[in-house]
């Protein structure tokens, strides 16, 4: 018998096999939910093992000369920020950027040169580098001031 007949012989029988497959019913199972349970140890008799105690986190008391929240560099939580003022904004955070709050943080800043309010999705970036005097205000989508960054 040649390679070719072989190959043809075994290509015939390929439909005879699936077809012998499609008539056999699969395994019945021989033993129920209960019994397997008990067989793997967790029939009822052995308890559930309680979750370890947590601790609740602490944050850090914030640095001195920086306002409070969570540790970024060049933010107003760096307290090397105050190249730029950022560590003054903390009490302008959540207020919304108008004319008054502008002139307060002008007011605050003692200048008004280096000053920039950067609105949402305003093109770039903005990298904050506690060691650039340009203080850059961040707004959100609504004109709500979210951070104050140097850069």
């Amino acid at each position: 018998m040649t390679a070719a007949s072989r190959a043809l012989f075994l290509l015939a029988l390929l439909p005879a096999f699936a077809l012998a497959a499609c008539g056999s019913e699969p395994e019945k199972p021989t033993e129920d939910a209960k019994s397997f349970a008990e067989r793997i140890g967790n029939g009822g008799a052995s308890p559930v093992p309680a979750p370890a105690a947590t601790a609740t986190p602490q944050v850090a008391a914030p640095l001195p000369g920086a306002a409070p929240g969570a540790f970024a560099r060049g933010t107003l939580t760096d307290p090397a920020a105050a190249t730029c003022g950022a560590p003054l904004m903390g009490p302008f955070i959540g207020k919304p950027a108008d004319q008054p709050t502008r002139a307060a943080i002008a007011k605050t800043l003692g200048r008004t040169a280096n000053l920039r309010f950067v609105a949402f999705g305003s093109e770039g970036y903005v990298a904050p580098d506690p060691t650039n005097p340009r203080l850059s205000i961040m707004l959100d989508a609504e004109g709500i001031i979210r951070d104050a960054r140097c850069g």
